[in-house]
């Protein structure tokens, strides 16, 4: 037994059970060790969620930083719908996480929304620090306002495409994420045509 296996079997409790519903001794159960055994590893389910949700949010932002390295050579519309498609391959390949993050985001439990909030600004402030900085490298005379935009309807076409995984089947958020790359190749078009 280990920790990533305790947080692994925490996180699929958590997003069918609920934080109340998952309990140690389910969480015990299904990893094969006694409740105590937990302990050895996590003071307490507050500090066991507590690590099992850095680490989900932890791996969602590592992605990100890996795309946007992959990526940063290409030109900005394809850096914009690489994270695009990233975000919504990353989500789709670990659902049980995802249905973890999103009973997270819309119902914190008050000991995790502290830190919840504080990634969450972290995160903030990474992506629009580094969407801001290709712009700039991109567009010579681009100015903060036009930035910010950007920024932020990149923002809301991710959060849309991130919700919609969890409403539409594969064909239906596929042609979203076509229409989402039409949005952007519109919008660096605009730039470019000013």
């Amino acid at each position: 037994m280990n920790r990533e296996k305790l947080i692994d079997v925490a996180l699929k409790h958590y997003s069918k059970y609920g934080y109340n519903g998952a309990t140690m001794r389910k969480i015990a159960d299904d990893v094969g060790i006694k409740p105590a055994s937990i302990y050895f590893f996590y003071d307490n389910k507050e500090a066991l969620f507590i690590a099992a949700f850095k680490k989900l949010l932890d791996n969602h932002l590592n992605m990100m930083k890996n795309t946007l390295d992959q990526h940063r050579e290409k030109s900005i519309d394809q850096i914009f719908i690489a994270l695009l498609r990233g975000i919504i391959k990353h989500h789709k390949e670990d659902m049980a996480a995802t249905t973890a993050y999103i009973s997270l985001v819309t119902a914190p439990i008050p000991e995790i929304k502290t830190y919840l909030q504080t990634h969450m600004n972290t995160f903030s402030e990474w992506l629009n620090s580094e969407l801001s900085g290709l712009l700039t490298e991109s567009f010579d005379d681009i100015n903060k306002n036009d930035i910010h935009k950007i920024v932020q309807q990149f923002n809301i076409v991710g959060n849309g495409l991130f919700w919609g995984l969890n409403v539409y089947n594969d064909e239906v958020l596929e042609q979203q994420m076509t229409i989402a790359e039409h949005f952007i190749y519109t919008m660096i078009n605009n730039i470019t045509t000013k």
